[in-house]
């Protein structure tokens, strides 16, 4: 009776953690989509700035839950404060590359990040990995480069920055993991949330002409921006605290799905034979390494 017991347990975990994983990233993924329509309109930072603000939100609620302020005490704030500035410059590389490229394209680059990462975990922290994962992760840049090597849809700046926005990413993580538990996922977020509303403020203050005033209909888009970013981290970060990596980690691969989606019906932009080819490398390369990962951690 407790061997079924426990059994039906961490079954309705892994099924919570798929479920959780799956709202995480479709929130991610309009996120995407909201910011690429803003980003035409309005100064990069003022979206980054408007959008780190109505991230307050869920923010809120994540401290709330974890126990309220009690919760955010900094253990290693120069740590903290790398990784949060990595985070700063990552996005906004992202916002840039958005602006120049289909969704679809910039978001099969994104797939690459866990390879980029496992490579700097490697190089930065000494973590093992052997020669069929080193394998994986030429793969997977293989798959990169068919995204944006043959396509001419996929112009210089917009390479460079994609490039620097995953680079950027991979780092705050090899960071993150340096951090360990030693402090709170809740305390992160939210000093990533006041580094970024911060940062963008202080440009958005050096540069005064570039703001313009939202109207009522993208004042509503740049808080839903917001709460999707917010919520979406909470999802997320959830679903990988209830379930094994090795369960909800593929999920994320839906993204690619979702970008494809609205890059179709929002932006009439259907990917390219190249992006298929490339994100299916990608995201092959990349279930490998979750899947190598799970085995070795069984034995």
């Amino acid at each position: 009776m407790v061997a079924d017991q426990l059994h039906l347990d961490a079954k309705a975990a892994r099924l919570a953690g798929i479920g959780f994983m799956v709202a995480g990233v479709t929130l991610f993924s309009w996120h995407d989509a909201l910011n690429k329509w803003l980003v035409g309109g309005y100064f990069a930072y003022q979206l980054f700035f408007l959008r780190s603000i109505f991230t307050a939100v869920p923010i809120g609620f994540l401290i709330w839950r974890a126990g309220g302020p009690r919760v955010l005490r900094v253990r290693h704030p120069a740590t903290l404060a790398w990784r949060s500035m990595l985070l700063f410059l990552a996005f906004s590389c992202w916002i840039g590359a958005l602006s120049l490229v289909p969704l679809a394209d910039i978001v099969a680059i994104s797939m690459a990040m866990p390879i980029v990462t496992t490579a700097f975990g490697a190089l930065l922290l000494g973590e093992r990995v052997d020669r069929a994962r080193w394998l994986a992760i030429l793969v997977g840049f293989v798959g990169v480069l068919l995204v944006v090597g043959p396509s001419d849809r996929f112009p210089l700046p917009a390479t460079m920055l994609a490039g620097c926005g995953v680079t950027f990413y991979a780092l705050a993580f090899v960071v993150t993991r340096r951090l360990g538990t030693s402090e709170q996922a809740e305390t992160m977020v939210a000093i990533q949330a006041v580094v970024n509303a911060t940062a963008a403020g202080i440009i958005l203050l050096l540069l005064p002409g570039r703001w313009l005033d939202p109207s009522l209909h993208d004042w509503m888009l740049f808080a839903a921006s917001g709460l999707c970013a917010g919520f979406a981290q909470f999802l997320m970060t959830s679903a990988f605290r209830v379930a094994p990596l090795s369960v909800v980690a593929p999920f994320e691969y839906m993204g690619i799905l979702w970008a494809i989606l609205l890059g179709i019906v929002v932006w009439n932009e259907p990917p390219g034979p190249w992006t298929i080819a490339g994100a299916l490398i990608i995201v092959a390369a990349g279930l490998y390494l979750v899947r190598r990962d799970a085995l070795q951690a069984r034995t």
